[in-house]
This record gives structure tokens, C-alpha cells and sequence, in this order.
């Protein structure tokens, strides 16, 4: 038998991969546009 209390258990995980997904997708998003902004500079003031 399935309790309510680990149906709870079973729907977090998801939950949490789909934050980790979004808040290590926004900083390597980040870090990549930083990079190219990083490199824009650099090439312009050549």
C-alpha cells in the first residue's frame, strides 16, 4: 500500500529537477552571454 505521505515524496524530486534545470540553465545562460559580451568588447576595441 501507497500512502498519501509518500505519493508526496515520489512528485518532489521532480519538482526539484525541474528548478535545478531552470537555475543552472539561467547561469550557464549567464555565463555564456557574458562570455560573448566578454569578447565583443575585446574584438571592438582591437
Amino acid at each position: 500500500m501507497i500512502t498519501k505521505e509518500e505519493k508526496k515524496e515520489f512528485k518532489k524530486p521532480k519538482l526539484y529537477k525541474i528548478w535545478n534545470l531552470l537555475i543552472y540553465g539561467s547561469y550557464i545562460a549567464i555565463g555564456v552571454f557574458l562570455v560573448y559580451l566578454y569578447s565583443a568588447y575585446v574584438f571592438i576595441n582591437k
